[in-house]
């Protein structure tokens, strides 16, 4: 089995555990309230800049010239195409990107979930950063594919841009290639492997955490 069909195996409690949130349930049936949407589309465009970024520098020091051209490709079409959708679910709420994501910080979980990822990015071995970004690519993958069935027969979905956009199936074929350079990796640096997993199994419970802080309304406490 390639490293990341068995860290996709592994992660599959998670993965159930992200299907059953409330967030995830409400996100199908279009009863998540708007404004806990909101907030994770917020949090989610401070992500998306600092995911972007881990990217990029694990593009910069990927051994394989043309995989790290794709892996920078990534990055770009990461910030272009979400942060087009964020644009236009904003702009449906009558307010504007900028404006949303200015008026509130990152949650801690966001920067502990995206400083992580950079610092592996920097220091850690290649495939080892990579196996951090991916679960990403393909949690959204699974959900996008499960979530966008519920449009099949229905006049208006309130959140069908989102389902539609992770629903993509060029969105999975990126997942799939990103996964194929971790898997390239493994195999060649097998010392590297159990910190590989290790770095797949802690993003993916971040995934968790990342919408449950939205569901929650998690914030910065203050002083008392």
């Amino acid at each position: 089995m390639s490293f990341s069909a068995d860290a996709w195996t592994a992660a599959a409690p998670w993965y159930d555990a992200i299907r059953a949130h409330p967030f995830l349930t409400g996100l199908a049936d279009g009863t998540l309230e708007r404004k806990v949407f909101l907030r994770y589309i917020a949090d989610d465009a401070h992500y998306l800049s600092r995911y972007a970024r881990a990217l990029a520098t694990t593009a910069a020091r990927w051994p394989e010239p043309e995989q790290a051209a794709v892996i920078a490709r990534f990055a770009a079409g990461a910030v272009d195409a979400e942060r087009l959708l964020h644009e236009a679910l904003f702009a449906e709420a009558g307010t504007s990107l900028r404006d949303a994501v200015g008026e509130v910080e990152p949650t801690p979980t966001c920067l502990a979930y995206v400083n992580t990822l950079q610092a592996d990015a920097a220091v850690a071995p290649a495939g080892v950063a990579l196996a951090g970004l991916l679960p990403c690519f393909r949690v959204y993958t699974e959900v996008g594919r499960e979530l966008v069935t519920v449009l099949a027969g229905t006049d208006a979905h309130p959140y069908e841009a989102w389902l539609r956009t992770y629903g993509d199936p060029a969105f999975e074929a990126d997942t799939r290639r990103a996964e194929s350079f971790a898997d390239e990796q493994a195999e060649r640096h097998p010392g590297t492997v159990v910190a590989m997993h290790d770095a797949y199994t802690r993003a993916t419970r971040f995934e968790w955490m990342f919408w449950d802080a939205a569901w929650r309304g998690e914030t910065w406490p203050e002083p008392a």
